[in-house]
């Protein structure tokens, strides 16, 4: 060896820790050979404990504990949304069209679109333990305690009566007159305590309809081919997740295994009797429903038919290893072998769902695809074991040749099963939990792959090789032989005797034709004399090396522009089959009711001591907060939603100043007035006119209705209000004085239709919510308190004027001493809720009131466009998704508010992957890259070849970024997995070659055949073997699926060509020196010389005449019928008829 490689820090650190690496996998063979049953019996042991953690397994499939980054903004932001506004609803979403395609304004729609409203919303019902649940059972409330359900938007409110609270078809007795009520778009009511008659405009009730004309002239709205209908469901079920209750479906038949969600119950109910029933019975409409599972159960059907997929790939692997390993012969075929690695992989497959479940790294839609990398990877080492073991020197005992293949194979896929862990290892440390969970999965896997290959399947090596040796047939040999009988005397003839031998002993046994019947080949097999006699001299051609530069140049350079074209995209429809109903949805959604429009909540806190509710502070940041909004670039004109806004305007846009009605509100002017003074009697009836509504309407039933003019205060005045202007028009900084009397009047507005709408902009304190629920709680009439201090009458009644102490649909004590006196008592029960009011209440104020008032947090809601200009919004928004995102964090930050303003949308979970995908596919990558290069530059013991090799791959995941392009594959979480996942197995391809290019001397041409000739066929037969793994997926329906064939399809084509074609071509070129050192490797050959004259004793002439340590699949020692009996018989299942040589101890 020259002096400079001698110097060489890197040649020699890489060559000790390969010989550390590859004397302890001998020595490990040899212990494996001597105790094969207690190998054996660990694997199994191991294996069983490591399968029985899927009882502990857990799925995730929530979109921000899988798609969103860690330590993403939004996630706070949510978790403050939540806590405060709720977690959402789950929504339902039906679309109406008519089954042939015609306008849907028709009464004869609408009529049936009421019967579907009122057979499933209102009267369908399941059970789910004995408790029957309809939708109003599982609905979405604004609070726990209303009695009725959020609205999410119906085409039938253009029907619908304030009064009777029901949809109204009595008038409709036409098309025409349905047109007319869609057009004209209001609902007439008359508030309680005002004599004035309102219409509430629900124009916006169009956006419902789809594909819609209008008449050129009038502008009047005439036909429509879809009509929408949301319902909102609660979410209060969702932490239940037990499947394993009992109940009955809608019809009465009994479900024996369900889940104890009732909620999700309905909702599978819902969707299956809308698709088997409804669709199916209608005249005029059909209606494609999506529920909050539709998608998970969409999902859940993918993965069940991919385990059906699995078993496929399974059964062509198992195949595919037979025909490579089987040989056609009834000996020295090794199909059993072959089947043995494939059961060695299953157990890895199992044992890494265990594990996932005994750590607690949950289960992914994403996760599902490992078991067909698994097998890919596991078969590849299984070719390369079983290779060596081929290649092992003949004269060797069978424990020496499983020590040989331990120490070359072994430390091979040592190496491959290190480099890929380091690269699945580090990109663990993702900001994609969902990236992080499968290369957490992914380590698992790959190293229970390499333990179960060298227990497992090594010990079945073993057992193979004692059954060649004592010449009995391979369990699963399909092959027969065809050559003449073996003649005893003449001692030729015989298949078993003409196969893989050297042509001398061949010509001894009678066999001078080298392949005698169907069961010869020749060494090595096919494939492998194909490469060495055919491929390797034609690739080390000049002609041939040059074309091979100009095309995996070209490849890169595609590779290189493709990868500025990717875009950032991330659909629910990943998760949905191709042919799922669900897919008409999406479709309707995205051609038919996409606007682009990003809805953004400012949640702005009201926790701190000048920042509360009824404080200046609110009244001077809530204007300039509003402002700013809708002063960015993407705000949507006339979007905004400021609830204290409307709360001002509500009050300015009463008649009359504002009337405080006494069933409503108590002001001190009023305090000592005697309501009961006046009456007047209509019939029977003795009224209160300051009360009662001169207008009222008196017969069977009493209904409230206007006031009495003049009489009772008026709230627009100085008197209750600061900031009026002097013309009495609106001001928004106009505002109620008294504490008490602002949250009385808020509580009032949001239960009137002008303010229900904002309900949901307030979020109250714990203590509000309590003490308002503990009031509706009490008893009607006449409640006192234990302690005497205050009574509760909540009666209204014609005797008592309709007067009472609470505002019924606030839940709130007027007077305000005896809200205190209630607040008090309440809070002395809870002291919970009591440690949560500070600062805590005035005790010596008899009319105290909480100083932080009855809400923490309020939000402003804005909607964004899709783009600045105009034009149609693309179904890829990512670029603009992410500047709405960063620019309305950026419009509340630059405000520097002290009510500390969070921009807030729920699609950011989305679009925060949107941001640092880039970053985070270059992160994962680079650190991959790092990890392969550094381990293989050490085992390669050559820093520029390892070099080549790391070039080699980056050229590789150019390629298939480049094919991304082309076929249009989005950069996302799902994506980033597959590119991390092709450094390793890129790397798989390309050390072997490089390492065996390295370890032979000669001319960088004859280095590269001999490197081909000695690994091409494993790399070969690994790279089939994995495409074989995923083929089956390219029938998936599953974008997820789907995507997972293409991008292992790109890997395999790509990592085999670079590793087969351009790499050989390039260290051909520009290879460095040969590694090996000639003084060690004479003296390895000199050992190996002496192992096997010692091994050689006593054996038969024709056995020592085989000396030819290379022979690729030679089996001649085992093929002589006079040989003695295998060694290693403790081990073996046909031990009985072997014995063990004294030289060879146990």
């Amino acid at each position: 060896m020259p002096e400079a490689r001698k110097r060489d820090p890197l040649a020699r650190c890489g060559q000790a820790v390969e010989h550390t690496i590859s004397h302890g996998l001998e020595q490990w063979g040899l212990i494996v050979a001597r105790h094969t049953w207690k190998v054996f019996m660990f694997s199994i042991i191991f294996a069983l404990i490591c399968i029985s953690g899927v009882m502990r397994l857990k799925s995730e499939t929530e979109t921000e504990n899988l798609w969103t980054p860690r330590g993403a903004p939004v996630k706070d932001d949510k978790k403050v949304y939540d806590a405060n506004f709720g977690t959402g609803f789950r929504g339902e979403t039906i679309f109406f069209k008519m089954k042939d395609g015609s306008n849907i304004l028709t009464k004869d729609a609408f009529m049936e679109i009421y019967e579907f409203d009122t057979k499933y919303r209102r009267d369908m019902q399941v059970t789910v333990e004995g408790t029957a649940y309809n939708f109003a059972s599982v609905c979405a409330k604004a609070r726990p305690t209303d009695t009725f359900c959020l609205a999410g938007g119906s085409p039938l409110e253009f029907t619908y009566n304030i009064v009777t609270h029901r949809f109204d078809f009595s008038n409709i007795n036409s098309d025409a007159d349905l047109l007319n009520l869609i057009n004209r778009a209001s609902i007439d009511f008359t508030p309680e305590g005002s004599k004035e008659t309102f219409s509430l405009d629900i124009s916006n009730r169009h956006d419902l309809m789809a594909n819609v004309v209008r008449n050129a002239d009038s502008g009047r709205i005439e036909t429509a081919t879809t009509l929408k209908m949301s319902w909102f469901a609660s979410r209060a079920n969702d932490t239940v997740r037990d499947e394993s209750c009992t109940g009955l479906d809608s019809t009465g038949a009994a479900w024996d295994e369900v889940s104890c969600n009732p909620t999700e119950v309905w909702e599978n109910e819902f969707e299956k009797r809308v698709n088997e029933e409804f669709n199916v019975n209608s005249k005029h409409v059909f209606a494609h429903v999506q529920t909050a599972s539709s998608i998970g159960n969409e999902l859940s059907k993918v993965i069940g038919g991919d385990v059906i997929t699995l078993n496929v790939g399974l059964f062509l692997i198992v195949l595919y290893a037979i025909l490579v390993l089987g040989k056609f012969h009834p000996v020295l075929s090794r199909s059993s072998l072959a089947f043995s690695g494939v059961v060695s992989v299953g157990l890895a497959i199992g044992g890494t769902f265990g594990i996932g479940g005994w750590t607690g790294v949950p289960q992914t839609p994403v996760t599902s695809t490992l078991p067909f990398i698994l097998l890919g990877i596991g078969v590849d080492d299984m070719f390369v074991l079983a290779g060596a073991l081929g290649r092992a020197p003949t004269s060797l005992s069978a424990e020496d040749r499983i020590g040989y293949m331990m120490r070359t194979a072994g430390t091979s896929i040592f190496i491959t099963t290190l480099t890929d862990m380091l690269a699945f290892a580090l990109s663990t440390t993702t900001s994609f939990p969902a990236l992080a969970y499968f290369c957490t999965w992914a380590v698992y896997g790959i190293l229970l792959d390499f333990i179960f290959q060298i227990t497992f399947f090594l010990c079945a090596c073993v057992w193979d090789e004692q059954r060649v040796k004592s010449r009995a047939r391979d369990c699963y040999c399909c092959a027969f032989c065809c050559a003449k009988p073996f003649d005893p005397e003449t001692r030729k003839g015989g298949c078993c005797d003409c196969c893989f031998m050297e042509p001398a002993i061949m010509e001894q046994k009678g066999c001078t034709n080298p392949c005698c019947c169907l069961t010869c080949q020749k060494d090595g097999g096919y494939l492998a004399n194909w490469l060495k006699d055919y491929y390797a001299p034609f690739l080390v051609k000049k002609p041939v090396k040059a074309a091979v530069i100009v095309i995996f140049f070209g490849i890169l350079g595609m590779g290189a522009y493709g990868s500025t074209q990717l875009t950032e995209n991330f659909s629910l429809r990943f998760f949905v089959p191709s042919d799922s109903p669900l897919n008409v949805v999406f479709d309707i959604q995205d051609k038919e009711y996409r606007t682009g429009d990003i809805g953004v909540s400012v949640l702005l806190d009201h926790t701190k001591e000048g920042h509360y509710l009824h404080q200046p502070t609110v009244r001077a940041d809530g204007p300039r907060i509003a402002t700013g909004m809708q002063e960015f670039a993407y705000f949507q004109s006339g979007s905004l939603v400021d609830p204290l806004n409307n709360f001002t305007q509500y009050i300015f846009e009463a008649a009359d100043g504002f009337p405080m009605s006494p069933h409503h509100f108590w002001t001190a002017e009023k305090a000592s007035f005697d309501w009961y003074a006046r009456t007047a009697t209509i019939g029977e009836w003795t009224v209160y006119p300051d009360l009662e509504a001169e207008d009222r309407t008196i017969g069977t039933e009493v209904t409230q209705g206007g006031i009495s003019a003049g009489t009772w205060p008026r709230l627009r005045t100085a008197t209750y209000m600061e900031g009026i202007p002097a013309d009495g028009k609106f001001s928004r900084g106009a505002y109620i004085k008294d504490t008490k009397l602002f949250y009385d009047v808020l509580a009032h507005f949001v239960t009137t239709p002008q303010g229900a709408g904002m309900r949901s902009y307030f979020a109250p304190h714990e203590w509000y919510e309590g003490f308002t629920d503990w009031i509706e709680s009490l008893p009607e009439e006449n409640w006192a308190a234990p302690d005497g201090s205050f009574t509760i009458d909540k009666r209204r009644d014609v005797a008592r004027g309709m007067y009472n102490d609470v505002h019924n649909g606030t839940a709130r004590p007027k007077h305000p001493a005896k809200f205190c006196s209630a607040l008090k008592y309440f809070l002395s029960t809870n002291e919970t809720l009591k440690a949560m009011l500070n600062p805590p209440l005035d005790e010596a104020d008899p009319n105290c009131y909480p100083k932080q008032g009855d809400y923490k947090m309020t939000r402003i809601g804005v909607s964004m466009k899709c783009r600045v200009d105009e034009g149609v919004c693309p179904l890829s928004n990512s670029t603009a998704e992410v500047e709405i995102m960063q620019g309305s964090r950026d419009v509340v930050a630059d405000l520097n508010s002290d009510l500390g303003p969070r921009a807030y949308s729920f699609s950011w979970l989305f679009a925060e992957q949107y941001a640092v995908v880039r970053r985070e596919a270059l992160s994962s990558i680079f650190q991959a890259i790092i990890a392969v290069g550094v381990v293989t530059m050490i085992f390669i013991s050559h820093w520029f070849t390892g070099l080549i090799v790391v070039a080699n791959i980056a050229m590789v995941l150019f390629d298939i970024v480049g094919v991304m392009w082309l076929w249009d594959i989005s950069i996302n979480s799902i994506s980033i997995i597959y590119l991390v996942l092709a450094i390793g197995l890129a790397v798989d391809y390309s050390a072997h070659i490089a390492h065996a290019f390295m370890s032979h001397t000669g001319t960088n041409d004859e280095r590269v055949m001999k490197a081909i000739s000695e690994m091409g066929a494993d790399v070969s037969h690994g790279a089939m073997s994995t495409f074989l793994a995923v083929v089956v997926m390219s029938t998936s329906k599953s974008y997820i699926f789907t995507l997972f064939f293409r991008q292992f399809f790109a890997i395999c084509l790509f990592g085999f060509g670079h590793g087969m074609i351009f790499l050989p071509v390039v260290l051909s070129l520009i290879g460095p020196a040969s590694s090996a050192d000639h003084e060690e490797m004479t003296r390895e050959m000199e050992d190996a010389n002496a192992m096997k004259e010692v091994v050689m004793e006593g054996k038969p002439a024709a056995v020592q005449n085989d000396t030819a340590p290379d022979t690729v699949n030679s089996q001649a020692a085992y093929s002589a019928p006079n040989l003695d009996a295998p060694d290693l018989a403790a081990g073996s299942p046909i031990g009985a008829t072997a014995t063990v040589p004294a030289e060879q101890p146990v």
